[in-house]
């Protein structure tokens, strides 16, 4: 810069040409002179004068001290350097520039929809300023576009003063914003973040593409950096720099976890009986919180009270964690149920910390025929809890329970005055089907005869009903090898002990839940798993058991003995259950359970287990309605990665296979490859086989039912397979590829906080010289003139003042 460029630098608005600029344009002053000497000649005088001037006032004789003739020597000198400036012949010439462009890249992809929290002072600021812009959300883009618009667009307007400004979107592609609306603040206002791709790195490129050849001065970017497709933008920034333009970035969004709980995969029974205990199994995620206890209720739609609740710790960020909610429902009729998150703090989306399952309540009566010899104290708490078991509505004809009895040894007279009491066993498979529930004790075999016996063994492994097998003392098992029910036992009827009939039991034994039981429905005591276990613990002890060893492969131990073991090894077993063909068998090795009814809880252990027990093994009555089976999947639409959850159910328990691996579903992508895949049955459920699938690629799918076999149409589903939603699935802002990005272009970052800062840390640009105006002289100008007689009066008035005259 030369000695004019500085002083004339920024020229007064009287020596600069008012014309009118066009947009874009600038003017931009140029100074030259004729002075033909070498500037090192005039430094050279300068010096020498000044030694002169300076030898002259030190040996000129006066009272003066030495500040003045300082004061003196500067006057001196001053006057000197300005003839000098003059004698330049400065001239001053304006030119007309275009003027250097400013790049503004505004993203507007998905995830600037997000919402980011934050509780410190400047973020409730930044609030307070949305809404006074007049936008509804505080999203990552509603901030981007506060930042241009904010102070009546004060940065647009400085930039548009100061640059040519060219303001794109960038998401899938480069776009710009011209034509979204009439000025150019309407446009940025009228930006929507909705792009399902972020190719960030690909839009920069193409940016200083467009810019080769034109002077660009720098690049203003509001982005969070999540990029989803193609290069980030930190793997362009050499790029950038190559190109010679500084990327200065703005920070948009949190660069931790932002705060959000998610619920998904609900699975709920659909049809229950009242007082039967419905469990809502969902899976719950969160991220973003340093208190990692999330509150998670069940509610009826429209209503504020609360069903159930827990509290679920999570152990890390997005980390799926089973749940499950207990409820017993006391109305009958349709209900939608809802499992809702409650964050602790403020959420980003709220909408998937929900989900609701619509469940049909019923009270259908369930005809049960239990069948004993003798009239011990199990066939009497049976016979009271199952005969005062009432509906909801408490008449007499309103029974949950038709109970018919059989009692061998039962007199005429007994049988005329018992109202379910009947003197023989069904004698056809036709009256036998009508029940929906058969509990047998330890029944005479010498009463019954062999067609009865196969007629009950039918009734199970054809019919589909349900069987409780009771073990006692006189007759039940030994008395039933080698007959049609043999097959029913969990074990081979000749390995089953019975203890001595003399001998005398006086100690007693408490049951422990076996690990199938602490999963089945139908043996929850209590509303929670740790309750639950209490409670079996807390039970009365029993006496008297059957010792039973090498149980059948399918027989699953609901409770066994604390301590005692079998022949196997393994606890003996108090409670199993088994499929059989199409039906359920329960086997008790004991005929004791009438002693919990002096439990802590009193007659409410007894009675829950027995009544859940058989709707338990009667639930086809609900179910088997009009179609056979029916085929699942947990959601209708998936990300690419995700676990895809299948289920089966058979309405008729009689059409489930035996096997527990003995469902197959075939999974046909549409236009595309087919997977065969196998379910597994659920625990405690005859009816009921899930799996999963994954690895699936992005498409429209088909799972059909593949075997077993059923008339008519497989049962099918359909459910969609979304490419990675990357967009909502990484929330927090990628502030280190950012801060590595402006670093490597030599640009800056900014943090919102920082934003003040941007519009001073712009370089000006190179601008290019479009016209040039006429030349005017600054050497004659009244300013010099003014300034050089201010000198000489200065000077004179002090040496006046000083006695140098």
């Amino acid at each position: 810069m030369n000695l004019a460029s500085f002083i004339f630098a920024q020229p007064p608005p009287w020596l600069v040409r008012c014309s009118p600029l066009a947009v874009g344009e600038g003017m931009e002053p140029s100074y030259r002179h004729s002075w033909s000497l070498p500037p090192s000649l005039t430094v050279l005088f300068l010096i020498a004068a000044l030694i002169v001037v300076a030898f002259l006032y030190w040996r000129e004789r006066g009272s003066s001290g030495t500040v003045c003739r300082s004061t003196l020597i500067v006057l001196r000198m001053s006057l000197v350097s300005l003839v000098v400036l003059m004698l330049y012949g400065w001239m001053q010439q304006q030119h007309v520039t275009d003027l250097a462009d400013i790049i503004v890249l505004i993203d507007d992809s998905a995830s600037m929809s997000l919402r980011d929290q934050g509780d410190d002072e400047w973020q409730q600021q930044l609030q307070d300023q949305l809404q006074q812009l007049g936008f509804d959300e505080s999203d990552r883009l509603s901030v981007a576009k506060a930042i241009l618009l904010k102070d009546k667009a004060q940065l647009l307007s400085d930039l548009e003063r100061r640059y040519h400004l060219k303001i794109f979107r960038m998401g899938r592609s480069l776009r710009t914003v011209d034509g979204l609306a009439g000025t150019l603040a309407e446009s940025v206002r009228s930006i929507q973040a909705g792009e399902d791709s972020s190719r960030l790195g690909d839009a920069v490129r193409d940016v200083l593409d467009l810019q080769r050849g034109r002077p660009t001065a720098a690049m203003i970017v509001l982005t969070d950096g999540i990029t989803t497709a193609g290069p980030s933008i930190g793997e362009v920034s050499k790029y950038s720099r190559r190109k010679g333009i500084p990327m200065h970035i703005v920070g948009i969004g949190n660069a931790r976890s932002l705060r959000d709980v998610r619920i998904s995969d609900l699975l709920v029974e659909r049809v229950v009986f009242v007082d039967d205990l419905l469990q809502f199994d969902f899976k719950l995620s969160a991220s973003g919180f340093d208190q990692k206890v999330i509150v998670v209720r069940l509610q009826q739609q429209g209503s504020k009270q609360v069903l159930a609740e827990r509290q679920v710790k999570i152990e890390g960020d997005d980390q799926s964690q089973a749940v499950r909610l207990s409820y017993r429902p006391q109305e009958v009729g349709e209900f939608e149920f809802v499992v809702e998150a409650i964050a602790p703090m403020a959420d980003i989306d709220l909408s998937n910390n929900r989900k609701s399952q619509e469940v049909r309540v019923t009270d259908e009566s369930i005809r049960v025929l239990l069948v004993q010899e003798y009239p011990n104290y199990e066939f009497r708490a049976l016979k009271n809890l199952l005969s005062r078991g009432l509906k909801r509505g408490g008449t007499v004809t309103g029974r949950a329970v038709e109970l018919t009895t059989i009692l061998q040894e039962a007199d005429l007279p007994y049988v005329e005055l018992d109202t379910t009491a009947e003197s023989t066993f069904p004698v056809n498979r036709e009256e036998l089907y009508l029940y929906d529930v058969v509990i047998f004790g330890d029944v005479n075999r010498k009463l019954l005869s062999e067609s009865a016996l196969q007629n009950l063994s039918d009734y199970v492994t054809e019919r589909g009903g349900g069987l409780v097998l009771i073990a006692g003392p006189r007759h039940l098992p030994r008395a039933y090898q080698e007959t049609p029910l043999e097959k029913l036992f969990p074990a081979e009827i000749a390995s089953m002990e019975v203890p001595p009939a003399d001998q005398l039991l006086v100690e007693s034994f408490p049951v422990k839940l076996g690990r199938m039981g602490l999963l089945s429905r139908h043996m929850q005591l209590a509303e929670s798993t740790a309750e639950n276990v209490q409670t079996w613990q807390q039970l009365p002890g029993l006496r008297w058991l059957l010792a039973t060893s090498g149980l059948h492969s399918g027989a699953r131990v609901l409770l066994e003995h604390p301590t005692e073991k079998g022949d196997d090894g393994k606890p003996l077993p108090v409670i199993t259950l088994q499929f059989v063909g199409a039906g359920k068998v329960v086997f008790h090795a004991t005929d004791e359970t009438w002693r919990w009814l002096g439990g802590r809880s009193g007659d409410q252990s007894f009675d829950r287990y027995w009544l859940q027990t058989i709707r338990y093994l009667s639930r086809s009555k609900l179910l088997g309605k009009s179609r056979e089976a029916e085929l699942t999947a947990s959601r209708e639409e998936y990300r690419q990665g995700d676990a895809v959850q299948l289920r089966v159910r058979f309405f008729d328990d009689r059409l489930a296979p035996p096997l527990d691996d003995g469902v197959s579903v075939v999974v046909d992508r549409e236009q595309g490859n087919r997977k065969k895949m196998v379910l597994h049955r659920e625990t405690g459920e005859r009816g009921i086989f899930v799996g999963t699938v994954s690895q699936l690629t992005e498409g429209k799918y088909r799972a059909w039912l593949a075997t077993p076999t059923l008339e008519g149409e497989p049962p099918a589903t359909t459910f969609r397979v979304l490419p990675p939603d990357q967009e909502t699935t990484r929330k927090q802002m990628d502030e280190a590829d950012l801060r590595l990005a402006a670093k490597i272009s030599r640009g800056r970052f900014y943090s919102i906080s920082e934003i003040e800062q941007l519009s001073a840390a712009l370089p000006a640009g190179r601008q290019v010289r479009i016209q040039s105006q006429p030349p005017e002289p600054l050497w004659n100008s009244s300013l010099l003139a003014a300034g050089f007689l201010v000198l000489v009066t200065g000077e004179w008035l002090l040496r006046k003042r000083v006695g140098m005259l």
